[in-house]
């Protein structure tokens, strides 16, 4: 169950990176809770309608973007992902951002995720 859980993470990312919203959407439990720290208008816990939202805008407004994949410990219903974020926004900007995001899996679906990175690279993205 836990290499399953890790291959579920890892099938996300791999969606994310080839700008495939329904394989990431598949993925995602249609009760999904996609929590993200700070105070940015990112911020804040997210349904599955709105993370859809925001994977089109990210696909929109970036040239390229990708995760790369750090350390993944899995453990119970849990995944833990150390992840690294980069691209170019259409605006000419370069993005990079380091991030921890914690999923929780029930059936074989992510149902709930805490996501932590550096809020002030979403600041200025907002911005401009």
């Amino acid at each position: 169950m836990l290499e399953e859980n890790k291959q579920t993470v890892r099938g996300l990312f791999e969606a994310i990176n080839t700008q495939d919203i329904e394989k990431a959407e598949a993925l995602l439990a249609n009760n999904l809770n996609w929590w993200i720290i700070g105070r940015a208008k990112i911020s804040g816990e997210k349904d599955k309608r709105t993370v859809r939202l925001i994977l089109k805008m990210i696909f929109r407004g970036f040239d390229s973007f990708a995760f790369t994949l750090h350390d993944l410990t899995a453990e119970g219903d849990r995944v833990a992902v150390t992840a690294e974020s980069r691209g170019e926004h259409k605006s000419g900007k370069k993005y990079n951002n380091h991030c921890h995001f914690l999923f929780f899996l029930q059936d074989g679906k992510i149902h709930r995720v805490k996501e932590y990175f550096d809020t002030e690279h979403a600041i200025w993205l907002e911005a401009g």
